[in-house]
């Protein structure tokens, strides 16, 4: 019984072969395999994203929203909400100037992305523009409301595909609104 014997060659041998590298059948395999993985995550990718873009279009809506309700319960005073429909869709908060010495408020603009969301519904209003009391409520209108007892706003994109996406804000009279999205999305 004796002790194995190992030489240097040996080693060298399978040193060699970790240093070769891989080979081009080997490479294309890979390859292919990527390939179909790209084929399949780009389109999904691109659709999450379109998603995403209408959701922060109707939370952009939602928070201008709220802070117009904010601004108007802080100082007791009216604060309007002038949501054109576009494209692009542009939401104008207007509110009562300060008292004199304080300098004037221009009237913030925001522009929400043009291939976001294309607005499809809005307020039956008197101009279309909704209006929160010093208290943060919300006089509803007399005429009869799709979604009865609430104003709403209709978000529907992405813009330019087959079967868009539909996300309703709603505001109650209350002052709260809430953000409607769809169960099933396309």
């Amino acid at each position: 019984m004796g002790i194995a014997h190992v030489s240097a060659a040996m080693f060298r041998s399978r040193g060699m072969r970790r240093n070769r590298g891989f080979s081009l059948v080997e490479l294309l395999v890979v390859m292919g395999i990527m390939a179909a993985l790209a084929l399949v995550a780009i389109p999904w990718f691109t659709k999450i994203s379109q998603r995403n873009a209408l959701k922060s279009s109707a939370r952009e809506i939602q928070t201008t929203l709220l802070a117009a309700r904010m601004k108007a319960v802080r100082r007791n005073q009216q604060v309007s909400v002038a949501i054109t429909p576009g494209p692009p869709v542009e939401l104008l908060t207007i509110e009562p100037q300060p008292p004199a010495p304080t300098p004037t408020i221009p009237i913030p603009r925001i522009e929400l992305p043009v291939n976001a969301a294309a607005l499809y519904a809005t307020p039956i209003a008197p101009g279309g523009i909704l209006t929160f009391a010093g208290d943060g409520r919300v006089p509803l209108a007399v005429t009869p409301l799709a979604t009865p007892g609430a104003y709403e706003y209709i978000l529907r994109g992405p813009v330019g595909v087959p079967t868009p996406n539909t996300i309703t804000v709603q505001v109650w009279p209350n002052g709260r609104v809430v953000v409607v999205t769809p169960v099933n999305w396309y």
